[in-house]
This record gives C-alpha cells, sequence and structure tokens, in this order.
C-alpha cells in the first residue's frame, strides 16, 4: 500500500513540476522525443501503478516538458527513457530525478 502511495506522489512531483521561462541557446527535444519519453515513462508508471492511465499521463507529461527550459527538456527526455527501463521499485528513484531534472536542471 505505501509503496502505491509513493508510486503515485512521485509521479505527481514530476508532473506537477514548472519550469523556468529563461531563454536558453541549447536546442530542446523534438516532438517525436518528448513524445516518446513519455510514452515509456508512462508506460512504466502505469505498469508500476495499475492506478495510472497512460493515455492521460502522457498528456500530462507533454504538457510539463513543453514548459521546460530547452536544455532541460533534452536532459529530462533522457531521463524519462531510462525511467522508462527500471524495475518498478528503482522507477520511483527515476521519477523523482526526472522531475528535478525538468524543474532545476538538476
Amino acid at each position: 500500500m505505501m509503496r502505491d502511495y509513493l508510486r503515485f506522489v512521485v509521479l505527481g512531483v514530476f508532473l506537477a513540476g514548472a519550469c523556468s521561462d529563461k531563454d536558453e541557446y541549447k536546442p530542446g527535444a523534438t516532438i517525436t522525443e518528448i513524445n516518446e519519453g513519455c510514452k515509456a515513462y508512462c508506460a512504466k508508471a502505469s505498469e508500476c501503478n495499475k492506478a495510472i492511465r497512460p493515455e492521460s499521463c502522457e498528456q500530462r507529461c507533454r504538457n510539463r516538458i513543453n514548459r521546460c527550459r530547452a536544455d532541460e527538456q533534452s536532459d529530462t527526455v533522457n531521463d524519462l527513457h531510462a525511467c522508462g527501463s527500471d524495475s518498478c521499485g528503482d522507477f520511483a528513484v527515476c521519477a523523482i530525478g526526472t522531475g528535478l531534472q525538468c524543474t532545476f536542471g538538476l
């Protein structure tokens, strides 16, 4: 029960993060890269927590990433792909890191 709650909170942290509006010179991720990253991430989120619907997760994911600065977008999409290949036990930690990458550039 606690693990399911933790996974839901982790997904919320990632999807609720707001990104800076500063201009950057490094190009961002393409639409295809964002879509693929969100699809991988949300498929794993749904696998780890059956209450998460992949379609609505993907839409929220794309909306959040599109608000990130360009350099954070590319790094976040790479992190999303990595999280999608993790086991459910490691997924929560990866998802937190991905949310921090988008929100704070960490």
